[in-house]
């Protein structure tokens, strides 16, 4: 079992009831709320236990300008916010007052996406629960809906390695744990995901993960890059 730099796969749930033109403090507050529903389970399966929150640049100022949302990107670096708590309740009010504190007269200046990052527990072979950081993060996005984007970078939810060997124990031990978490997600934020059927590293059939296999069923082994061995 490895974590990974770049995510095995992800999960994007996007909230459609309500389309966006414009994004204000009511929509980010609407993504925020998303992501607290996230973090709460994610918490109790002890997949992600947040850290750190960032706000990536360049930022987006939208301004209503008679009726037409005027868009441009404002060049500013990234921002991110530690955050001790590990509180999902207080998420909205340390993004909020960043927020508010980059306000000038007009307009609404806000992130183009936001990540949760921290700390998962996976339970290794002998049944001992061990924390690493980045096994799940949160990124959210507006785009012309909410988005959020549960992402793993973790290979303990494959029977396999990314090799090929065995790992049935870690499999077991861990697969259901994030299998139960995104079907939570998905009857919390009222949406189904939307996802590949193939990452660069496994096949993804719903919620489950599995190694590639040729036509006989055997494994195909990727390297950490993704290539095929």
């Amino acid at each position: 079992m490895v974590i990974l730099e770049r995510p095995i796969a992800d999960w994007w749930f996007e909230d459609r009831t309500e389309l966006i033109s414009f994004v204000g403090p009511e929509q980010v507050s609407s993504l925020i709320n998303m992501c607290e529903k996230c973090i709460s389970i994610l918490k109790r399966y002890e997949l992600l236990s947040p850290s750190k929150i960032l706000l990536p640049g360049p930022w987006k100022f939208n301004d209503n300008v008679g009726g037409q949302v005027k868009r441009r990107q404002v060049q500013k670096a990234d921002v991110s916010i530690e955050y001790p708590g590990h509180n999902e309740n207080e998420l909205a009010t340390y993004v909020l007052d960043r927020l508010n504190s980059e306000q000038g007269a007009t307009g609404y200046v806000y992130p183009s996406f936001i990540q949760i990052v921290g700390e998962g527990k996976i339970i290794n072979n002998d049944g001992v629960k061990q924390g690493f950081e980045n096994v799940v993060s949160i990124e959210a996005w507006f785009t012309e809906a909410l988005v959020v984007d549960v992402i793993t970078y973790s290979t303990a939810w494959l029977p396999n390695t990314l090799a090929g060997v065995p790992q049935q124990q870690i499999f077991e031990f861990n697969s259901h744990r994030l299998e139960k978490a995104l079907n939570e997600i998905e009857a919390a934020l009222g949406v189904e995901a939307i996802t590949d059927e193939v990452s660069d590293f496994c096949r993804i059939d719903g919620y489950r993960l599995d190694n590639f296999r040729d036509v006989d069923g055997d494994v195909v082994p990727v390297d950490e890059t993704g290539r095929f061995m």
